[in-house]
């Protein structure tokens, strides 16, 4: 893959690091939009079944709002030239963890929900937590061989 800064990988990487923290920042934007509309729902006292749908998207915006903070620790981090480290791989597998967590709350949720609340949504939390944490692996895996590779040097 060629790099977008032939010149410069930290800037590439920055800019990567900060294009996902501004799509976190956005989803957490629409998730609260929504949830204000809900409350406003609320108000006119229209649906019987607000606190299930309160719960679902708090699980979704609490999940949202730490997955931004850890993707800011690691542009952070980025930032100091720490890029492959065990503390982004922690980062990374913390960010995982948190996605799953999100899809199980979901899932629980749905189990005590009325009817014509949508209960499938969990899984693509699950699926996109394994994911993560996959990814997470294959990063803490790559740190260990650049190190035992630095050792053999």
């Amino acid at each position: 893959m060629k790099s977008l800064f032939k010149k410069n990988r930290k800037q590439e990487l920055e800019t990567v690091m900060s294009c996902l923290l501004v799509i976190c920042a956005s989803c957490l934007m629409i998730w609260l939009t929504q949830t204000m509309q809900l409350c406003y729902e609320l108000g006119k006292d229209d649906t019987d079944d607000f606190i299930w749908q309160v719960l679902s998207r708090s699980i979704t915006l609490v999940a949202m709002a730490v997955c931004s903070i850890f993707i800011w620790i690691m542009l952070s981090n980025v930032k100091r030239n720490e890029v492959f480290t065990k503390r982004n791989a922690n980062l990374i597998v913390f960010i995982g963890v948190t996605v799953e967590m999100a899809g199980l709350l979901q899932y629980i949720l749905g189990i005590f929900t009325l009817e014509g609340i949508s209960r499938e949504s969990f899984m693509i939390y699950l699926l996109l937590g394994v994911f993560i944490l996959f990814i997470g692996c294959l990063f803490k895996i790559g740190i260990r061989m650049k190190e035992e590779q630095d050792l053999t040097i």
